[in-house]
Formats: structure tokens, sequence, C-alpha cells
């Protein structure tokens, strides 16, 4: 019971935020004001409490008669979610006075899909996790529709309910489907069952195994939006509010994949009947996140598609179902979330001041599109400089940080003889670069569509609101260049994690 310390806390921590502000908030006493300011900072009071305690709790143990494992892996792993979430809270406050979105209910939310996000990560039996992914679900429905005045946001709450249910019933089939066959759920069990060949078993019943297992890590890659399940992604991230799109589209992934690693090491002998089947997906996640990002032209739905892409390579490492493998993905993720979160910034940045810009001259603003950044250098010389960066990172171009962790990625695969696979990624991933460079393009040589006496002003960002959400890109920067040129600290950090994976 003291292992769940953290999420006893974090429960009543919430519980107790929305007694307070509802209180608050219907209290004639105070005129009935908007709280998101405040609830923003209860979140990262909260974040920070949180973060005390996981780096001082130094108990392991499985709690629940086995169904949770908190061990200093899934500790880590609950570390980093914590960190990236503090730099999430500060980058949704600009946008959203943009997106008309004052309501605190939008931070507990936040904080119960966090709670998901630590069960998900502790979690040793599949039933645990079917439901704390409910849980997910449930929130991340309720904040992609929390823009009532939008069509695209209720849309893209319809879709993402529909899309999840069917998922949610397969994941239930396969499940079925194998303790029917094991007579149990638990991790740690099915790997004893499926450590050892059994001759006597009947091809049927293998047959009828591996179809539960492939159901179960089909529900996984939806998940994560991996090719062939990923159509749902593009429509959802692009209708939700900028703010929901930044906790759905990164965060989850952490939590996701760290227990896409235990299912995996669990599979045993088995796990060769899932292994080219993600090599597959993962190759073809590339090709169709690049092949569709050629032809976007609006920076939201483009970076969507990036994403998309940019897990194929993490499932590809996934698929290596080894310690080296594992430890390239986990490398690949933790720079893969912070160039996310870099990205996603810079232009929930941009799009605020342009809302600013706009409501002087116009009364409506535009989809933010790619010619927003026409001329961009010409008025802010540092941020174009840091976009260059982060795209040409997120491209892979060497020397930078992308560069390094997808070439472990692709080192991993040739010394297991998947050249194949490795080459294919290698072609896709050269033509990828080519919408990262049109970027760049955009930024430094096409000319402003904006008038002249609106451009000087058009990307000058000098808010002292926004101080720390500059100092955050600083930091997040200054990390992806440390870990280029001692990338040796954050290798072993994802190694030993990997080496606590039952």
């Amino acid at each position: 019971m003291l292992t769940f310390i953290i999420e006893f806390f974090l429960v009543f921590g919430v519980i107790f935020q929305l007694i307070f502000n509802t209180l608050i908030i219907t209290s004639q006493k105070y005129n009935f004001p908007i709280f998101e300011k405040e609830a923003a900072n209860q979140t990262i009071l909260l974040f920070v409490w949180i973060l005390i305690l996981l780096a001082s709790l130094n108990i392991s143990a499985n709690s629940f008669s086995g169904l949770f494992l908190n061990d200093w892996a899934a500790q880590n792993i609950k570390i980093l979610i914590t960190i990236f979430s503090i730099a999430l809270i500060y980058l949704i406050l600009p946008i959203f006075k943009v997106q008309k979105i004052s309501f605190f209910e939008f931070f507990s939310f936040f904080l119960f899909s966090l709670f998901s996000f630590f069960l998900i990560t502790s979690s040793s039996n599949l039933m645990v996790f079917y439901l704390t992914v409910e849980m997910q679900v449930l929130c991340f429905l309720v904040i992609s529709t929390f823009s009532r005045n939008s069509a695209f946001s209720t849309e893209a709450g319809l879709k993402y309910f529909i899309v999840s249910s069917f998922m949610s019933s397969i994941l239930l089939f396969g499940l079925f489907l194998i303790y029917n066959l094991l007579g149990t759920l638990n991790l740690a069990e099915i790997y004893s069952l499926l450590s050892y060949s059994f001759p006597d078993f009947n091809t049927n019943i293998k047959n009828v195994l591996g179809l539960g297992i492939l159901l179960v890590t089909a529900a996984l890659l939806f998940k994560i939006a991996c090719a062939p399940f990923h159509s749902w992604a593009p429509d959802v991230y692009e209708g939700a509010p900028m703010s929901s799109t930044l906790i759905i589209a990164i965060i989850p992934k952490i939590s996701l994949v760290f227990f896409f690693m235990k299912w995996l090491f669990s599979l045993a002998l088995f796990g060769l009947t899932v292994k080219y089947l993600l090599l597959f997906c993962g190759t073809l996640s590339c090709f169709l996140g690049t092949f569709f990002s050629l032809s976007q032209v609006r920076v939201k739905r483009l970076l969507i598609y990036s994403s998309i892409g940019q897990v194929g390579f993490i499932v590809s490492g996934l698929a290596l179902t080894s310690l080296e493998g594992f430890t390239a993905t986990l490398l690949f993720l933790i720079i893969y979330i912070v160039t996310s979160i870099l990205i996603w910034g810079h232009f929930s940045v941009f799009y605020f001041f342009e809302w600013n810009l706009v409501n002087k001259i116009s009364t409506s603003l535009n989809v933010l599109s790619l010619k927003s950044f026409s001329g961009f250098h010409k008025n802010n010389k540092l941020w174009a400089l840091s976009l260059v960066i982060i795209f040409f990172s997120v491209g892979g171009i060497p020397p930078f940080t992308g560069f390094l962790s997808k070439i472990i990625v692709l080192i991993e695969l040739v010394k297991v003889q998947h050249e194949i696979f490795a080459f294919l990624l290698v072609l896709i991933s050269s033509v990828s670069v080519f919408y990262y460079i049109r970027v760049i393009k955009i930024l430094f040589f096409e000319p402003s569509v904006l008038k002249k006496n609106v451009s000087k002003h058009q990307a000058i960002f000098i808010n002292s609101n926004l101080k720390i959400i500059y100092f955050i890109f600083s930091l997040l920067l200054f990390f992806l260049i440390i870990t280029l040129l001692y990338p040796s600290t954050v290798y072993l950090l994802c190694q030993k994690i990997a080496l606590y994976i039952p």
C-alpha cells in the first residue's frame, strides 16, 4: 500500500481541488469568478509535490495481489511523465484565452488522466490495464470536447468515443481468449506459461492463443496511433482544442510504450508471433505519416502526420524485444517527447500572438497554416533559429539529436539482421526531410503574406507572462544539445529502465 501513496495523494488532491473550486465559482461573495489561472497554479503545485514524493520514494513491491508492480523503472517513468506534464501546463495557458476555454475542470481532468498514466505504468495485469485505459479514454473524451462552441470539437469527441469503444471491445475479446486458454491475465504468470513449448498443444489452441495476442497488440498499436490503426488520430487531434491536443498526443505515449514493453516481454516464445507484425506496422506508419505530410498546409495536421511517422520508429524498436531494442526505443521516445513539446509549444505561442494581432485588425482568426510563418526570420531570428534546430532534429538530419536517436534504432535493426526494414526506414526518412526543409524554406525565403505595418509586430514575442514558457523552451533545447554532446548519460538511464522490465 505504501507504494501507492503518490496515487492516493493525487486522487485526494483532485477531489479537494474540484470541491474547493466549485465552492469558489458558485459563490455570490466572489461574484462568480473565472478561475482557470488559479486552477492551473493548483495543478502545478500538485505536480511539484508529486515530483518530490516520487524522488524520495524508495519502495519497490507488488501491490494488490500482483495487480500492480511499482519498481525503480516505473518510478522513473512516472517522474518523466510528471516533468513533461508541468511543461505542458505552462504551454496550455496562453491558448486558453484564444480558444475561450475558461473551465477549471479542464485541469482536474488532466490530473485524472495523469492518475491513469501512473496506473498504466504500474500495471502488471491485463485486466487492470484495460480498466485504466478506459479511464484515460474517458478523460480524453471530455477534454477533447471542451470547446463547446466548436462543431469540430464535438465531432472530434464523438469520433474518439466511437473508435475507442470499438478498439476496447477488440481488446476485451483478446483478453477473453487469453484468459480462456491460460487461466490468468497476470503478465508474470503469462511469461511463465509461455516460456516453454507445449508439444501436446493442439494447433487450433495455439492459433486461438495467437489470435488473442494479436488482438491485444493491435489495441496497443491503436492507442499510440500507429498505422494501420492511426486513421482516428488526424481528425481527433485536429478537431480537439489545441490545449487538449497537447495532452492527448504527447504524454500518454510514455506510459503506453512502457506497458507495451512489459507486454512484449511477457510473450516469451510467442513473441515471434508479433515481431514481424510490429516491424511491418512500424514501417507502414513511417510511410503513411511521411507521404500524407507532404501535402499538408495546416500546421496542426502536419504535426499530427509527422508524429504518426515518428511512432513508426518507436514500434520498430519495440519489435526487437531485446534489452538493446528497448533501450533504443526509450531513448528515441524521450527525444521525441522533448521535440514534440518544443514544436507544439512554439506554434501554440505563435497562435496566441497571432490572435492578439488579429484582434487589433480583424474580428476573425484563420486556421494556422505554414504560410503564416513566411518571412519569420526577419522579425525574430532567435525563434527562427530555434525552429531550425527542432525541425532538423525531428527530421533526423545530422548532427542533430534526432539523428542520434534514429541511427541507434537502425543499428539495432541491422544487428538482428533486419536490413530490409532498416533500409526502408532510412529511405522513408530521407523523403520526410522534404517537408521539414519546406518549413525552413518558408521561414527564411518566402516573403511575408502580411502587410508591412503588421509584419513587424507579427513575431515579436515580448510578454512578461510568457517568461516561464521561454525558460522551458531554453531548458528543453539545452537538453537536446547536451544529449547530442554527451548521449551516454541518457542512454544509460534508458538501459537501466529497460533492465527492470520484468
